[in-house]
């Protein structure tokens, strides 16, 4: 039997040095966004002039800059992915990073201004709604139905590797000077912007079918409706699930560890500990994620996924220290996310005929629920308890872990091997 190694077509060796490619714009560009993390409470505290560190308004501020972020991705990501069907990826690729550069710029300028820090998180929000969206349809178009997880690992492995550096270099930086990692930031998206001007082609599209939704609805929510609706509704509805579960540990983590356990320096601790989920996220998603899928299939992947992050976050209260919250309810919560994303956007790419579309739709889902997340665990985070958006998001996980296991035959429909 031949060398699988050596049986590696031309084809085959281009669509892996186009993944390694776009995985390294896709690195740059989380890496950007990724630094600012560790310092929002510090800048919330600073912009809202407040002196008490432990004000429970820090938590929820801070959930809702997240949310009007991430509510602009929810409601311009289709958008951006149906522009990118019809003027191609690297165009919408390049326009978004001009806008990155731009309003990280913005942000660092508004350390004590509240209303300034929204103003740029919201247009950065507008513009930085193209990155995973496009970037996400650009492997679906380079690869085929049954390497699609791969090529969508890829892209996850490249957010972690960015997750991985950015808090930690968001940390280190945000200690000394809190605008400054905002203004590295800037220019990481400008490099991003001529590497990808300078190497990353354009890739081969599949045409969009006449009278799909992309093309026919321009409302965001009856796009997403018609979604739901749709025969793969169900999918939809988990990414959604999934994404607001961890949206609640990613707006109020940060407060979290500055005012429950009380650590001084919680930007130098919460970068550290954001890189610790995001080498989680690379062992997996880089590695793993295609002999994964291989073994179990993706229907199988992701109810174990949604399984483990259940246990972790109804865990996630129970943790005295942060030591026994990183070697406990983090890892299951770390490797129940990045089996789940990959997963499935490769279902939902597989029944898809506008792979931007779809994939955009995927991201409106994620960007709705990176809004609500946020915005949800930010008002629990002030009005129950510290610990309240942890049990909502292991309730949700919960829920969504029955309702998988009903749909797992559904799930496997159309997959081939």
């Amino acid at each position: 039997m031949a060398d699988p190694k050596k049986a590696l077509s031309p084809e085959d060796r281009r669509m892996h040095l186009m993944l390694a490619l776009l995985a390294l714009a896709v690195m740059i560009n989380v890496l950007g966004f990724s630094v600012i993390l560790p310092l929002i409470p510090d800048y919330v505290q600073s912009g809202m002039h407040l002196t008490n560190p432990q004000d429970p308004r820090i938590g929820e501020v801070g959930g809702w800059l997240g949310a009007s972020y991430a509510l602009m991705q929810f409601l311009f990501a289709p958008f951006w992915g149906r522009l990118s069907d019809r003027i191609g990826r690297k165009p919408v690729l390049i326009g978004s990073l001009v806008g990155d550069a731009v309003f990280y710029t913005l942000f660092g300028l508004s350390t004590h201004n509240i209303y300034g820090q929204f103003a740029a998180r919201i247009l950065a929000g507008i513009f930085s709604s193209a990155s995973l969206a496009v970037a996400q349809a650009y492997a679906a178009d380079i690869t085929p139905p049954h390497l699609r997880a791969m090529g969508l690992g890829y892209i996850g492995a490249a957010f972690g590797f960015g997750f991985v550096i950015g808090p930690a270099v968001g940390g280190m930086i945000g200690q000394v000077y809190l605008a400054w990692p905002l203004y590295f930031s800037a220019l990481l998206a400008l490099a991003n912007l001529a590497y990808i001007a300078r190497y990353l082609p354009e890739p081969e599209r599949a045409p969009q079918a006449a009278g799909s939704p992309s093309a026919t609805l321009t409302s965001r929510l009856g796009l997403m409706t018609q979604a739901v609706r749709g025969p793969v509704g169900f999918l939809y509805l988990l990414t959604f699930a999934v994404t607001f579960a961890f949206a609640n540990l990613e707006g109020t983590f940060t407060a979290y560890l500055k005012q429950h356990f009380h650590f001084a320096n919680s930007i130098a601790v919460a970068g550290y500990v954001f890189a610790y989920v995001g080498i989680l996220i690379v062992i997996i998603q880089w590695f793993l994620i295609r002999p994964l899928v291989k073994r179990f299939g993706e229907p199988n992947l992701v109810i174990i996924g949604i399984g483990l992050m259940a246990l972790g976050f109804l865990a996630f209260p129970l943790a005295p220290i942060l030591t026994v919250l990183l070697i406990g309810p983090m890892l299951p919560i770390a490797v129940g996310n990045s089996l789940n994303g990959p997963s499935l956007r490769s279902l939902i790419s597989r029944r898809a005929t506008a792979q931007g579309a779809a994939l955009g739709l995927s991201a409106s889902f994620d960007s709705l629920a990176r809004a609500t997340g946020p915005a949800t665990a930010g008002y629990l985070y002030k009005h129950v308890g510290q610990t309240a958006p942890y049990w909502c998001a292991g309730l949700v996980m919960s829920v969504c872990f029955l309702f998988a296991l009903t749909r797992r035959r559904e799930m496997a429909e159309g997959i081939t091997p």
